[in-house]
């Protein structure tokens, strides 16, 4: 354990209990999400989880406003590292966070056009590309991560990835 990860731990707490009256801004998470990607990337299982979770949170907050976008762009690539963590409640908290990163881009999408995804790419297509590599473990996680992506997708684009999975697929 770092010297640190108390502390950590702390924030995280408070992040995750704390009852937000106003709209999370991009100054806002200028200020969280260092403290996300921290947990994220170095923290114990247990604060990978809370990362992830407050990920999941901060991917809902982005239904309503594009300035959290680059955050969670930045973040995103963390949180599929987190699909083949050896701990399967990370994995969970992960599959969950993806499923909500998923959400905000479709939502973007029907707002704003094609091009408009909040967390800098399609999540879907881009875990559907992961799943042919990979240990039990990372499969796994990266199964989860694209149902939940897939439960919040148009049933035109779940066709279309449930197509490219089945010609990807080998009995």
């Amino acid at each position: 354990m770092e010297p640190g990860d108390g502390a950590l731990g702390k924030a995280l707490d408070r992040l995750l209990g704390a009852v937000y009256t106003s709209t999370v801004s991009g100054a806002s998470c200028a200020l969280i999400c260092p403290v996300i990607e921290r947990a994220l990337s170095r923290g114990d299982a247990e604060a990978r989880k809370k990362g992830a979770s407050f990920v999941r949170t901060l991917s809902q907050w982005a239904l309503d406003s594009e300035e959290l976008g680059p955050y969670l762009a930045i973040l995103r690539p963390q949180l599929q590292a987190l699909l083949g963590d050896p701990a399967p409640e990370v994995r969970d908290a992960a599959a969950q966070a993806i499923g909500a990163l998923a959400a905000a881009d479709s939502a973007a999408t029907d707002a704003g056009g094609s091009d408009a995804k909040v967390s800098g790419g399609d999540v879907a297509a881009t875990l559907l590309a992961k799943l042919g590599s990979g240990d039990g473990a990372e499969l796994e996680g990266i199964a989860q991560g694209l149902a939940a992506a897939m439960a919040t997708a148009s049933e035109e684009r779940c066709t279309e990835l449930l197509n490219d999975l089945l010609q990807g697929a080998s009995f």
